[in-house]
């Protein structure tokens, strides 16, 4: 059942990007036309930019077509290799994955294409799948191929995180039906184009879609602003928290989400709200996903008032007195430890310790401006975020604007508790 509420065939979301030479646009063409024709006849609905029409949002459109797919089929060729696009969509796919999703992807790597080069590019974590190469084979036996790894599947993918989370959105702007005002916050969320939805639904599915891009922070209260009035105070605070973290970028903080592994990351901020914020985009805003933070205090002989004011935060993040206890099924669980002026290498032997006492424990550390590897190798980081100069003080005044929002709020939603 998709979004709508609708049965439907399982979806095939096909990526793909234009080649420079007649040769290479002709061999892409023609294996995805032929996708395009024998996919329904396997239970599959197609999904490509082919069926855009002229003067759609396209990019919204896309963006819920990643959403809502159970498999994709990423078509690459050489110069794909630099579209900035594809890259884009293939990020925002393995976002998915990463996520728990069942979500089956396909690498097709085109005539002239090794898995060599495809490790050595921007998308090389394609290559930890199993892909399609084509070498000398035909289209068609390209397709065959294909055909043979998604006519196995036998369910779709399930509701995923990033699902949830646009659902979740529109749940919160059920109460607005006016198509105009839903269409104003829109294009204050960055929206483009004139593009009218016939329903009041696909409005705010359009909203909700449009928020798995980046958008640009200061914008997000103008466009709380447009449906303030017409929402409960309940509806009007899940709004406000989903939509806040939506100025980071989801394929920057992708590598957050651990899969097999501990996570130790670096990020280049001051406040434990920012890292949080992080975590919440990740992870769509699951709430199995969850952070607790600790400030140190800088100073001689700090060691074992650092790790016991880690253990509290790690106690409460299992719910439990008891810390030897693990994690409840399914929950990813963060400790942001902030330094507060702490040598960056004391903080590292800190990891260091925490991740030998608690291995199911993911950790992100606030670094502002200081060089990460100060923390030394024993802190085993795997992942470093940088920010946009000036991002996380325009973060704290949009905070701010949107508490104004609500201490201020008119509303007169249907039904004070939803």
């Amino acid at each position: 059942m998709r979004q709508d509420g609708k049965w439907s065939m399982a979806i095939t979301f096909i990526s793909h990007s234009s080649a420079k030479t007649e040769e290479d646009q002709a061999n892409a063409d023609s294996v995805r036309t032929e996708l395009m024709k024998r996919l329904p006849d396997f239970g599959w609905e197609v999904r490509v930019d082919d069926h855009l029409t002229p003067g759609m949002a396209w990019r919204s459109v896309l963006y819920t077509w990643m959403a809502d797919c159970d498999a994709a089929v990423v078509l690459v060729n050489r110069d794909g290799l630099e579209s900035s696009w594809l890259k884009r969509e293939v990020n925002i796919l393995l976002w998915r994955q990463s996520m728990g999703s069942r979500l089956v992807i396909v690498p097709v790597l085109l005539s002239g294409l090794s898995p060599r080069e495809l490790r050595r590019s921007e998308i090389s974590h394609l290559a930890d799948l199993q892909c399609v190469v084509q070498d000398d084979m035909t289209g068609e036996d390209v397709v065959d191929r294909i055909l043979r790894r998604l006519g196995r599947l036998g369910t779709c993918a399930d509701t995923s995180a990033m699902r949830s989370m646009t659902a979740k959105i529109e749940h919160c702007l059920d109460g607005v039906t006016d198509r105009f005002t839903l269409r104003s916050m829109a294009h204050e969320l960055g929206a483009e184009g004139d593009w009218r939805f016939p329903t009041a639904e696909e409005e705010r599915r359009h909203i909700a879609h449009q928020c798995l891009a980046p958008v640009p922070v200061l914008k997000v209260p103008s466009a709380v602003n447009e449906v303030e009035f017409f929402l409960a105070l309940d509806r009007l605070d899940k709004l406000i928290s989903l939509l806040l973290p939506t100025w980071i970028d989801p394929v920057a903080v992708r590598l957050l989400l651990p899969g097999d592994g501990q996570v130790v990351a670096t990020l280049a901020g001051r406040r434990t709200d920012t890292a949080k914020q992080h975590i919440q985009r990740a992870s769509c805003a699951s709430g199995r996903y969850r952070a607790e933070a600790v400030s140190l205090v800088a100073g001689e002989a700090q060691e074992a008032e650092h790790m016991e004011a880690c253990r509290a935060a790690v106690r409460a993040l299992l719910w439990s007195d008891d810390e030897n206890d693990l994690p409840l099924e399914g929950h990813v669980l963060f400790l942001v430890i902030d330094p507060s002026g702490t040598d960056l290498g004391a903080v590292g032997k800190l990891v260091h310790a925490l991740l030998e006492r608690f291995s199911w424990l993911n950790i992100v550390i606030l670094t502002d401006q200081a060089d990460p590897l100060s923390l030394g190798p024993q802190a085993a980081r795997t992942l470093h975020i940088p920010l946009q100069p000036g991002a996380e003080r325009q973060a704290v005044r949009a905070d701010k604007a949107l508490s104004d929002i609500r201490a201020q709020h008119t509303g007169r939603g249907k039904g004070q508790a939803s």
